[in-house]
This record gives structure tokens, C-alpha cells and sequence, in this order.
């Protein structure tokens, strides 16, 4: 018996240890599109950015440590297509390979910007490659543009601020990381890289991009042009569905899936021995009653397992039953030296209750709200007291209960 595990990064690693783990004893063949052995991503924008780490300190398992497990790697191989009913993979160099079970983690690539296409210093941040290659170009430069104040922006940033680079962030929302944090929050990160000398222009919409063949300026809407050696795009990322398109898979914003990351077809039915996970995929998460889709480090870890157990089940391998997927999503971002930690299903659109420290620069813990109920958590430079609050949501405790948890 055979499982094949298409993407190659951690998702894809994790479900190949989950299945060896579980007592897999048959074929596993894990195929990647980069020539790297498996790899965590975190240190790309920080660490290897910042040429304080060697590349092969991002490697998940050494070589030995991998043929021990007897997972067979093909790497620097794409997949082409799937057929699900044939139960065939179709691989960039002709070759094909047949599965009795199929795990999809093919993850998500950096989004690209039409207007910035061809111009000279562009770049973005996904790959081991991408790092390196922007690493030796900042190592040159004075100046560095980002475009976009989300997570990969702000690392981006804040690692070449701390390099001694001119840096500047265009983000076209009213302040940084508002989508994941809100106004409030968000302006407390934005206000850490002003306070390290990083220029941000929040709420500004770029309106022409123009090269002399060697620099790329950015005209914004309110008049105010910059110019850097270096512009990194940083708004984003699409989930790698395209060679899925004749797979009888639905597709929605990543691969849809049921409860038990079970990939469904294009009429919503589960396809059994097929599953998903990472940030390819939207399954259905119980407690939020809506189909959701994480591009976060741990969620990617997490749901590996329960991908591994699904295929495992339906293969006939297993007699525990499944339970639903529903993790507490968790992310963290390192800048300037502290910690931010969001904890929970967390909107934009929450409302933030401090509850330890303040948001004048000083550590702080804010409990978010969304109608009256607690939903998550988000910390800067508080790791103990946002355990704390992870304990409490997962407890289910009501905002009263988590606020009078903090009282001192």
C-alpha cells in the first residue's frame, strides 16, 4: 500500500512522521517542488534575512534521520495532476505515480502585483531560494522599500532596520497588521518600527510604478514618491490549487475540505483517502461553523496529524475514531525584539480589553471580544500571560471570567 504526500515543507513533512508514528508500515513517498529537503519557513524573514544562520539550520529532519523513517523524497519535482478516481499523480518529469492514499499540503506562493512585474530590486519572501537571494541583495543595499504591513511585511522590516538599512513600508490599510490585530493594535506595532526609524505610510494607495532600469519609484496617491535599492512585496499569499483543476476537487480559496480535513470533490462529497492540510487547505471548522483557511506555522503542524489520521482511517488502518479538527489558531511574530502572539479566531474587527500593561510601547496583553463573548488574545512581550490566556479560551471562560484572571 502506498501514500503519497504531495508539498514538501512542514505540513507535508509533519503528516509523513504523523503516518510513520501512527504505525504505517506501507510506501510513503513525499514529493517536493524545491530541490531543499524539507525546511521550516519562520527563520526566513528573520535569521536567514538576516545572515545569522546557516541555510541548513531551517532543515526539519537531517538526510539520516529521513531514511530512517523510510520516507522515499522526490524533490525538485511539481506536481502536474491529480486523478482522483484513477487514483494517479502526474509528476513535472512525465513520470507518474499511484497512491491507495493521497495527503495534499502543497502550500501557498507569495502574491505577486501586476505593476511591479519585471521592475528591477522586486522581490518576495516564500522560499528558502527567495531568502537567500534577498539576503545578498539587502546585504547591498541602502534602502529597502515593503509593500504591505502584514506579519511578512513587518519581519521583512524590521530585520533590515536592524541591519542599519534606510526602510520604508507602504501598507494601504489604516495602519499595519489591521486585518489580524485592528486599528488599535495594529497602530501599537506600527508605532514600535517608528520608534526604530522605520518610515510607514499607512492608508496610502500606490498610484504609479515607474523604473529607470536600475530603480523602482512608488508614486502614492497623496504625492509622496520612494525609491529603494530593494522592494519587497509583501501582500500576501495564493494557495497552489492550479494543478488540481481536472482533479474532480473543489476548489475554494485553497482546497475544500470537510471536519476531518477529508478533501471534497466538485459536488461536496468526501473523497476517502484523500485528505488535506496546511495552508492549501479550508476545511470545516465545527466551533466556528464556517469553512476556514490558516497560513499559520502551527496550524500547519497541527493539522498534518489529523490529515494522517484521516487517510490512515479510511484506508482501514485504524480503528480510532476521527474526531473534527477545531485547533485554537496560534501565531507569533519576533521584531525588534519582542514577541507579538495572537491566540484564537481573532478579527480585525474585535475589540481589544487590556488586561495587563498598556499600549504606550510597554508589554501588554489584550483580551479580544467579539458581541459580548471572548474569542482570543494578543500579546506583546507578555509569553506567560498569553499562555495564560490560551488556557482560559480553551477552557471556554466567559471575557468576565478571563478579565477577573488577570485582576493583581
Amino acid at each position: 500500500m502506498r501514500i503519497v504526500v504531495v508539498g514538501a515543507a512542514l505540513a507535508g513533512m509533519r503528516c509523513a512522521e504523523a503516518l510513520r508514528e501512527s504505525g504505517f508500515v506501507g510506501e510513503l513517498v513525499l514529493v517536493g517542488e524545491e530541490p531543499h529537503v524539507p525546511y521550516t519557513r519562520p527563520p526566513l524573514s528573520k535569521q536567514i534575512l538576516a545572515g545569522t544562520w546557516e541555510s541548513e539550520r531551517v532543515g526539519l529532519r537531517s538526510n539520516e534521520e529521513t531514511t530512517q523513517l523510510d520516507i522515499e523524497l522526490r524533490l525538485g519535482l511539481r506536481a502536474e495532476f491529480a486523478d482522483t478516481q484513477r487514483k494517479i499523480i502526474g509528476l513535472s518529469d512525465g513520470s507518474e505515480l499511484s497512491f491507495d492514499g493521497l495527503v495534499i499540503a502543497t502550500g501557498a506562493r507569495a502574491r505577486e502585483l501586476p505593476q511591479f512585474a519585471g521592475r528591477p530590486g522586486v522581490r518576495t519572501l516564500r522560499t528558502l531560494d527567495d531568502a537567500l537571494e534577498l539576503k545578498d541583495a539587502v546585504a547591498d543595499a541602502d534602502s529597502v522599500v515593503v509593500v504591505g504591513g502584514g506579519f511578512i511585511g513587518a519581519e521583512v522590516a524590521a530585520t533590515c532596520a536592524e541591519a542599519g538599512k534606510q526602510v520604508a513600508i507602504i501598507e494601504s490599510q489604516e495602519t499595519m497588521l489591521i486585518r489580524g490585530l485592528g486599528a488599535l493594535l495594529g497602530g501599537v506595532v506600527e508605532q514600535l518600527h517608528r520608534d526604530h526609524g522605520v518610515d510607514v505610510y499607512s492608508g496610502r494607495a500606490i498610484s504609479k510604478v515607474t523604473d529607470d532600469g536600475t530603480t523602482t519609484t512608488i508614486a502614492l496617491e497623496d504625492g509622496t514618491s520612494l525609491s529603494g535599492d530593494v522592494v519587497v512585496l509583501g501582500v500576501g499569499a495564493l494557495p497552489n490549487t492550479e494543478w488540481l483543476q481536472t482533479a474532480n476537487v473543489k476548489i475554494e480559496d485553497g482546497i475544500a475540505c470537510d471536519e476531518f480535513c477529508r478533501v471534497l470533490n466538485s459536488d461536496g462529497e468526501p473523497l476517502l483517502g484523500v485528505a488535506a492540510a496546511g495552508d492549501v487547505a479550508r476545511w470545516r471548522v465545527e466551533s466556528q461553523g464556517a469553512q476556514v483557511r490558516i497560513e499559520h506555522w502551527t496550524n500547519a503542524q497541527e493539522q498534518a496529524k489529523a490529515a494522517a489520521a484521516t487517510v490512515l482511517f479510511d484506508l482501514g488502518l485504524t480503528s480510532e475514531p476521527l474526531v473534527p479538527y477545531d485547533p485554537t489558531p496560534y501565531v507569533w511574530s519576533d521584531q525588534f525584539g519582542k514577541k507579538i502572539q495572537v491566540v484564537g479566531y481573532v478579527r480585525g474587527t474585535d475589540t481589544p480589553h487590556v488586561v495587563k500593561g498598556n499600549l504606550d510601547g510597554s508589554p501588554f496583553l489584550a483580551l479580544m471580544e467579539r458581541e459580548g463573548e471572548l474569542v482570543g488574545a494578543v500579546s506583546m512581550a507578555m509569553v506567560p500571560a498569553l499562555v495564560k490566556a490560551r488556557m482560559l479560551i480553551d477552557a471556554s471562560a466567559s471575557l468576565t471570567e478571563a478579565q477577573e484572571a488577570f485582576i493583581e
